[in-house]
Formats: C-alpha cells, structure tokens, sequence
C-alpha cells in the first residue's frame, strides 16, 4: 500500500477545489425574491412605499411630486413585490425598473423605454452593484432633510462592501479605514482594497479614511445591501494635521493577526539609509524580532531562522537573493514598491515553503490618467520611474530603472588591489495593468536585476585553482501574471501564474585556468486563490498551487585551452503542490478565530543517481555501496504532511486585546552554504532521500494596547520555536562541486525563544517606535556516530543567535519642507568559535578548533541620522524636488563583522577583527518628481 497521496489524485482534488469554488459563486448569485403582506385601504402611495420598506429588505427611488395624490386601495399575502407593484401603479402613469430584488426605482412612464441607466446624477447601477458618486448620495427624493440617523426598527441585517482606491492610479488602497459613526464601529480594507461591513438597516454616516488621502464621508440610508466604491484624494499634508482616523479600528488590537509588521514606502523613504539608497530589507533590520549577521550580509533572520528560511516575494514571485553587491543594497527598488509586510508568526495558510518567515513586497499600479515620473541622483546610484496610461483609465504601465556607478570611486583609491576592483549592479521593473471592467483586471509585473563584483586577486582553494582576479555575477528574472475577478460582492478570485530564474557564477577569466562555474534555481508555479465573504461572521480563504523546481547545482565549464577538466554536477527537478483553506470567524465583539489548513506535497523526480550508503556506518563517499538510475519524471522520493494554522484574538475592551498563534511549516528547498553570511553563489538542494524537509512549530502569545486615542501603540509577544531536521555541515566540509553532498550535511533540531516588546507614535510631528528583543537560537545534532555529532550532542548556539536587540526609529516633521529622521540599533555580538588549544607539525604550531560557537564577537551599535528638505507644496507644479543628507555611523563605532586567525611564521594564529564601514559615512541624493 502506497503511504502517499498519488499525484492523480492530487490533481482530482484541485479539481474539486475549482468546483467548490464556482459553486460558491452560484449560491452567492442567487439573490433571494421579496414577498410582500399588506392591507392598504385608500392609503397614500408615499405611506404605502414606505411600510414596504420598513417590513421588507426593499429600497424605493423617486421624484415626491409623481406620487403626489396617488392613494393605493389593494391587499397583498405573501405576493411577489413586481406582480404588487404592477398593481400598486396601474394607471397612475408610473412604471417601475428593479436593478435587482431589493432595488426598486419609480418612473414615470412615458420615459421608462429612453432612460439610460448611466445618466442618473445620483445613481449607476451595474449589474448587481450599485455605485454612489462621491459628491451626493442617492436618497429617496424629498427625504433629505429631518433624516433620522441610526438603525431602523425593522431589525433587517444589511452589508455595505467595495473597493476603496487611490483615485489618479486606481491602485488599492490597503488598511484604508471605514467607519459607521453611528454605531462606533468599522472595519478596514485588505490587500485589494476590498471591505465589507454588516450593521442593522438604518440612515448612518460613513467615513473613508487613510492617511495622506483626504477623507471621504457619505451620509447613506441603508435599507438593502448595497456596494459602494470610493476613491480617495492624494493630499500633501504636516504630520499634525493628520485626523485621528484610528478610532475605526484599531487594527493592531483589534484583527486576530500578531507578529506582523506593515511598513509603507512613504514610511521607509524617511528612514535614513546607507549611501542614501532607501532600503526595504534594511528597514526590516529595525523591526522587533529581525536580525542579520552582520553589515553588507545577504538575506535577514526572523525569530531564529536562517536566511533560506524565509520566503521573500516580489508581486507573488520568490526573491531567492534579496541582496546587491553582497548586501549593501536590496533588490526592491522603492519608486515601484506600494507595501510591505513581514509575517514572523502567525502565517497564514495561504503562504508555505519556508519555515520561518514571509516577506510579502507588491509593486504599485501605474496611474490610470496621466504621465508621471520620479527619480533620484546619489553618489554611487541613479535611478529612474516612468508611469501613466497606455488607454486612459484602461491600460497603464509603470517603468523604472536603478544602475550603480561604484567602479569609478575604486578606481580613484591608490591601492592598486582596491583599484582592480569592480562592482556594480543594474534592476528594472515593469509593471502592467489592464482593466477589461468592473470584474475583470489582468496584471503583468516584471523584474530583472544583475550584479557583477570582480576581485583582481583570488583563488578557489576547494578545486585547487589560481587566477588573477575572479568575477562573480548572480541576478534574479522574475514574471507574474494575475487575473483578478470579482465574481459578485461576496466571492473573489487570483488565478496566477509565477516564473523565477536565478543565476549565478563564478568566473575566472584568463591564462591557463579559465573556466565559468555557474549554478541556479528556476521556479515555476500556477494558484488560483479564492476570497469568500460567507456572512458578517465568516471570511473564507481556499486555494491551491502547483510548483516545479529546477536546480543546477553546479559546474566546472573550462574555457578553451585551459588545463582544467569539466566538472558536472546532476541537475534536479521536484514538484510541490499544495491545498489550503482558511476561515476567519468573528465569534463575538470582542472574539474573533482565524483558522486554517494547508496540505502539501512534495516529490523529487528524476533523471538522476541516487546513491546507497552502508547500514551501520557514518554516510561518507567511501560508504557507499549501490547507485540507483532514476529515469525522467521519476519520483524518487516524496514526503507531504498538513500544516495548520490558527490565530485567535481576545479583546479584553477597545483599545486592548490578547491574541495567541500557533502555525506550522513546511520547508522543502535549501540553501546549501557552510558560511557565516550567505553569497550569492551558494547552491540550493531539493529535498531527497537523505536530506528530509526542515519543519517548523511556532506558538506565540502577546499583548496589545494603545492609548489617547491610538497615539500611541505598545505590544509584547513571546513565542517558542521548534524545528526539526534543520541543517548543519560537518567540520571542513567541502560543498562546491560536491556531488554527495548529502554525506557531508547533518540534520539536527533547534530551539528559538524569545520576547519582543514595541512602543510605537504613530501621530503628531514626533512618530517612530522603540523595540527590545530577547531572542535565543540553538542547534542540537545528535548523531548516532561521532562524526555525525557536533558539541558531543548538546544545545549550541547557531550563527545568528543574538540575546539582546534594541532597535529605535524618529522623525520629526518640523515643518512642511523639514524631516529629520534617526535610527539607532543595539545587538549582542553574534556566535564565533575560537581555537580551544594548539598542536605542532613538523615544528609549525597549529590552531586547535573543537567546541563550535563558544564565544562572541564584540556587541554591534550604530547611529544613523538624515534630514530631507522638500520643494515648496506649490500646487500644479511639473517639477518637485527633495534633497536628502544622511550620516551612517555618526560616531564612526568601528564594529565587527568577524573576527578570524592568522598564523605568522609558524606561531600561533593571531586574532584579527575584520569591520565593514569603521568609520562615518555621509552621503546626499537628489530625489525628484514630475
């Protein structure tokens, strides 16, 4: 018997999801008839249209002066509202137009046949939604004055949704505020800029609310569910003159998700940054809970995790390297970056692959009306966007472009090693949108980045070859296209297709040992996402998802006439696909559950070896016994499981609530690198018969609660991490060029712990926040022979572990030209592993490593200071410029990245301290607009 699911019927059961989910669609279009009882003797027909409304879930339109004198003599049980009102109006010269069920609007009937839908000044119906322009709201005529508001007594639930955009692009507007003042309640939009709210029938007063728009507020009488769309205003404003709009919803109190951070790019642009260079992954750095391994480090570490561990994407595509330039700079570029945000815990089950934490970047929409650009000159970059509509108000496009110019300032340091140097990098991003109507919109979205950094003296000691310099060039191609379609009100869906391609290499360019060694990892994926808005208490999220991987590990290719022999590693292909479901469950005011399952399924195929290791001994080349032939698309191995989540909040009043989570992962692909910081020529691996997937268990429990009215935010979370099958290698292992590299990796398990407490201002001329994380990341690897043990077994800390993070971020917006900024950071020295003793060979003294990870660097702290001064906020300008100067190190604190030994002529090794920027370092850029 087979112990796992077959890939058929995988396939049978993403086809029952896409059956299931259009069946939803019929249930939700299916809009039940209004009955109608009433006994009306000689009565007015104004009387009369209004007891139908306040018995039944159904809206009257009309001018009062047709109706005027109209007296209504009928009886009705249980009859259907058109065979009434085609009773109630015989021969009074009206007629009536139903939009739908509970939408009804009198007209007189001479025009019934000419009017056109679309020419109401108050009012557009399309298909089953109805619009209300932003200037006036459709009322019944005459009833606008003496309004009573708040709920009617007719005790009829009603559900007011729609979109929420930023009216020049059409772009979404995410966490934008909805709030019914009447009932001191709201609610927020989500990622499409999507809300839904249900509140008793009534006359309310509604406004939309999100900062640097200005505000939108519609008085609205409510008596059927409606959908109503609004598009907010771009304002250029002072911090203290923001409203205080939180009151609505309180999101960070109030939603079941914790251990997430949001950051806007208006936000990150006002940190100070590096070279003058905004930063996304940087600005991740000053978040509770995130850490690195050091300055100009590839990737971040989330609450334990390891750089791979976590799942970076660009618009729905991986990132599989984040970084330029060995990590000076990230690869988001943030003239096209919209939001960001960073799930540490509490991951929702749509997102999988990864065990630690997912990265969430999305592109802006291009504006949908006119041409615009921005840009930014600065001392070692350039940059340049362009967007604006191809078809106005149909077909946009959004362009931008960023290339370094560093080669020049090496050229003019005078030590002829930094002169040889290079590197540079190059990115650009393209992004279309195409809005066919109301229910259909078709995206595009496009990167391309390459890096190249040449040093004129290196050797790869591993194969036993010397060059003169040596290049390395690494880049990521990603593409994504989304279909979005609104299928009613209530159900949604992203049908999307992914492709990734990341390359990287080594190269040796000339005499005798020319050779090219590249390696890479492409991904390719199809989802279709599903959002459903079952009722006021349930959300639900489903979907599922088929990848293909394909890994070049690696090899040798010597350029003609070199002495070098090829070296070519096996190329491996996997599939992982996967099912989820989630349910977000309003169980009460103050309780609300989020909870969800994800099922995957991952299988390593063939064509390939795959290698037998002798039972009984340690997993060396010299214990293997057999190879076995994989053909193509044989599976060689294959392992799935269910992940579950869950999230539940416990507001203990409105401005402070208790959430916990709990949620595991499942970690197939990895990052094969036996280095502190991660380059970006390290190999990814698939999963196999000797490697298992890393899984990972996170439970998490915090506190939240602001004060004066949202000014302030605090938060403290603990969590618990375990994982299992983590990997680390064995002492001098070699990994390039390694074909059974699975006998020179060990699997182990880890334990993460910690605490992480914010303070954040999020109103005033002040704004920033403050953070403390007490964090601990140990490895234990037990093996059962000595070889495969490291520490004889015990808990050692991983290379990331850090205790003691304090992070602080302030700005200050002195005026409407002025901002200045400040960050400073705080963190224990991480894990390094010094000599225990010494031995002698042949009279040279040698270095004697035995316990990993015993001592530390010294701590790490930095201050970091900018000011940016606008252009004058003159309006219809066509040019509008900022400068920005920033100080990285103020006070030039000389930290250590690592600290290494060198032996000098047979004694023993001396420590040296290796720092990357021991001095202060200001910089200025010209940002632009237009």
């Amino acid at each position: 018997m087979k112990d796992y699911l077959p890939l058929p019927a995988f396939h049978a059961l993403f086809f029952l999801l896409f059956t299931f989910a259009f069946h939803l669609s019929a249930i939700a279009q299916d809009t039940p008839q209004v009955y109608i009882t009433g006994n009306y003797q000689n009565q007015p027909l104004q009387e009369v249209l209004a007891d139908i409304e306040q018995k039944h879930p159904v809206r009257f339109f009309y001018q009062e002066n047709w109706i005027s004198g109209i007296r209504v003599q009928a009886r009705f049980d249980k009859e259907l509202l058109s065979s009434a009102l085609q009773k109630i109006l015989a021969n009074t010269g009206l007629t009536f137009l139903s939009y739908d069920a509970y939408s009804v609007v009198l007209l007189r009937d001479t025009n019934a046949q000419v009017i056109n839908r679309r020419d109401t000044t108050d009012i557009q119906i399309q298909s089953d939604t109805v619009t209300q322009s932003a200037a006036t709201t459709p009322q019944p005529a005459g009833r606008t004055a003496g309004r009573r508001f708040g709920p009617d007594k007719s005790g009829v639930k009603v559900r007011i949704s729609g979109y929420v955009r930023e009216k020049s692009t059409a772009e979404p507007v995410l966490s934008a505020t909805i709030y019914v003042q009447e009932l001191k309640t709201g609610t927020v939009t989500d990622a499409r800029g999507f809300y839904a709210l249900v509140v008793p029938s009534g006359t309310y007063t509604i406004t939309y609310n999100f900062i640097g728009y200005q505000q939108e507020k519609k008085e609205l009488t409510l008596k059927t569910s409606q959908t109503i769309h609004v598009e907010l205003t771009d304002q250029s404003i002072q911090m203290n003159e923001v409203t205080v709009w939180g009151e609505a919803a309180d999101r960070n109190v109030s939603k079941p998700e914790m251990s997430v951070n949001r950051l806007d790019i208006k936000t990150i642009r006002k940190m100070p940054a590096l070279m003058g260079e905004v930063d996304v992954v940087k600005s991740l750095l000053l978040l509770p809970g995130v850490t690195s391994v050091g300055e100009a480090s590839t990737g971040f570490n989330v609450r334990g995790g390891s750089t791979d561990q976590n799942l970076i994407l660009l618009d729905d595509a991986p990132v599989y390297n984040s970084s330029h330039l060995f990590g000076l700079f990230s690869v988001f570029n943030p003239d096209v970056v919209k939001d960001v945000t960073l799930y540490r815990g509490g991951i929702p089950s749509e997102f999988g692959g990864r065990i630690s934490s997912v990265l969430d970047v999305t592109l802006k929409e291009a504006t949908i009306n006119k041409w615009s650009g921005k840009g930014g000159i600065g001392l070692v970059s350039n940059r340049l966007a362009l967007e604006g509509p191809i078809i106005p108000d149909k077909l946009s496009i959004i362009a931008a472009a960023r290339g370094t110019y560093a080669d020049w300032i090496l050229k003019q340091v005078p030590n002829q090693s930094v002169k040889g140097t290079q590197a540079h990098y190059y990115d650009t991003n393209v992004k279309i949108d195409y809005i066919l109507n109301e229910r259909n919109r078709i995206s595009l979205s496009g990167y391309l980045g390459r890096d190249v950094y040449k040093l004129p003296a290196d050797s790869i000691a591993t194969v036993a070859i010397n060059a003169s310099s040596t290049v390395f060039r690494w880049g990521n191609s990603n593409a994504t296209l989304r279909w979005s379609h609104a299928f009613n009100s209530r159900l949604f869906s992203n049908v999307t297709a992914v492709y990734s391609n990341y390359k990287s290499s080594i190269i040796n360019p000339d005499g005798p040992n020319a050779f090219t060694l590249p390696s890479g990892i492409i991904y390719e994926n199809v989802k279709a996402d599903f959002n459903y808005f079952a009722s006021d208490k349930h959300k639900i999220d489903l979907g599922a998802s088929t990848i293909r991987y394909r890994i070049d590990p690696g090899s040798l290719k010597p350029e003609p006439g070199t002495v070098i022999s090829p070296v070519s590693l096996t190329r491996e292909n996997a599939m992982e696909s996967a099912l989820y479901i989630s349910d977000e469950y309003n169980v009460s005011p103050a309780i609300t559950v989020q909870y969800g399952l994800r099922y995957s399924v991952f299988q390593n195929l063939g064509p390939g070896p795959v290698y037998t290791y002798q039972e009984g001994m340690p997993r060396e080349v010299f214990s293997i016994i057999d190879t076995t032939d994989y053909s193509s698309g044989q599976v060689t191995k294959q392992y799935q499981g269910v992940e579950p989540r869950l999230a539940v909040k416990i507001g203990l009043n409105p401005s402070s609530s208790v959430k916990l989570s709990y949620n595991r992962m499942r970690q197939y692909i990895h990052l094969i690198s036996n280095t502190t910081a991660a380059a970006p020529t390290d190999r990814w691996k698939a999963s196999s018969r000797y490697i298992k997937p890393q899984i990972g268990d996170q439970v998490a429990v915090g506190f939240f609660k602001n004060f004066f009215g949202n000014t302030f935010e605090t938060s403290v979370e603990f969590y618990y991490k375990q994982i299992e099958n983590i990997i680390d290698y064995k002492d001098g292992a070699s990994l390039l060029l390694n074909q059974t590299v699975e006998a020179d990796l060990l699997a182990g398990k880890g334990r993460a712990y910690g605490m992480e407490l914010q303070v954040k201002k999020t109103i005033g001329k002040l704004t920033g926040w403050a953070s403390y994380t007490y964090s601990r990341t140990q490895i234990s690897v037990n093996g059962d022979y000595p070889e495969e043990r490291i520490n004889n077994g015990a808990y050692y800390p991983a290379n990331y572990d850090k205790p003691h993070n304090i992070n602080m971020v302030l700005t200050f917006q002195k005026n409407r030209r002025w901002n200045l900024s400040a960050n400073f950071v705080y963190s224990t020295g991480r894990p390094v592993t010094y000599p225990e003793s010494k031995y002698v060979v042949n009279g040279v003294s040698i270095a004697n490593y035995y316990l990993r990870n015993q001592y530390r660097i010294p701590d790490y702290h930095r201050l970091d200071i900018s000011a940016t001064v606008d252009g004058n906020h003159r309006k219809n300008k066509k040019w509008d410029g900022s400068w920005t100067f920033s100080v990285y190190n103020v006070y030039s604190r000389d930290n250590a990245f690592s600290v290494f030994f060198k032996a000098k002529n047979g004694f023993l090794p001396e420590a040296y301290k290796l720092s990357i920027f021991a001095s202060i370092f200001p910089s200025i850029t010209y940002n632009f607009k237009f």
